[in-house]
């Protein structure tokens, strides 16, 4: 065998094993987790017109969204569309608990129940109304998130008001409670309900992705993980009234709230027409 040529075969079985070395790692690192079929993503609908929760809703004594009695009521003070809405308002210990901002915290929370959707495109819709005696305080209230079970800590995309901010953080999965991303959100007007539709790829990948309307404009986009390998492959959706401890009572109205599997499916808008 000339040099050229011995030279060539060296060359050749060096990459072959190189590539069959590195593989294994690559594939780790860049493949997406397997997807679940796409009827694993809820649909789930409720516009507050029967007169009664929608039967999805976890009971306020159950689940980790959990709310006091009476502080969930359906009300006809506001409605986006139709007659109805959801009122929900916290009170001073309220479902009080130790939790992660070293403070006793309260809630009033909607829980729409865990569902297996890691690598699935789920898209989540709703309306909310901030009364104009809202109190506008420098304290942590989250009115929207989103959690991984099994998962400790912050929410893995978490909708806050906080001093008359309005804004969505997506948490850094390598910790507990640091954020990997924060996004300034449309300013909240009081008595004037607002329409949000959000986009979530629960992937623990580079695929993950959130992405957020509001009254019909596209306000956010961020790629990366979504989900952390040390939690579960299920996720739970919960609205309402999330804070560290105060003692003036606060109220939010929620309508026309969806779970789907695209942007119209979700549209709050949707339901002025019934569909």
């Amino acid at each position: 065998m000339n040099g050229n040529l011995y030279h060539r075969v060296i060359c050749a079985v060096v990459s072959v094993m190189a590539g069959c070395s590195e593989r294994p790692r690559l594939q780790q690192e860049l493949v997406p987790r397997p997807a679940t079929p796409a009827d694993d993503v809820p649909q789930l609908r409720d516009g507050f017109e029967k007169g009664s929760l929608e039967s999805f809703w976890l009971p306020g004594d159950h689940g980790s969204g959990r709310f006091a009695p009476g502080a969930v009521v359906l009300t006809s003070d506001y409605a986006r569309c139709g007659r109805w809405s959801a009122r929900i308002t916290v009170r001073e210990g309220d479902v009080a608990q130790f939790g992660d901002s070293r403070q006793f915290n309260e809630r009033a929370e909607l829980d729409s129940g865990k569902h297996s959707v890691m690598g699935q495109d789920v898209w989540f819709g709703f309306s909310f109304l901030v009364p104009h005696d809202f109190p506008v305080v420098d304290t942590r209230l989250v009115v929207v998130q989103w959690k991984q079970s099994g998962l400790e800590g912050s929410p893995v995309v978490a909708q806050r008001y906080v001093a008359g901010r309005h804004f969505v953080t997506i948490r850094d999965l390598r910790t507990r409670g640091n954020w990997r991303a924060t996004y300034d959100l449309p300013k909240i007007v009081p008595e004037r309900w607002n329409d949000m539709v959000y986009r979530i790829r629960f992937s623990n990948g580079a695929d993950g992705v959130v992405e957020i309307w509001m009254n019909g404009e596209q306000v956010v986009r961020c790629d990366g993980p979504t989900t952390s390998s040390a939690g579960q492959e299920q996720f739970y959706h919960k609205i309402g009234l999330y804070r560290d401890r105060m003692p003036e009572p606060m109220t939010i109205y929620v309508d026309n709230y969806a779970i789907g599997q695209s942007h119209e499916e979700v549209d709050p808008a949707r339901f002025e027409q019934g569909k």
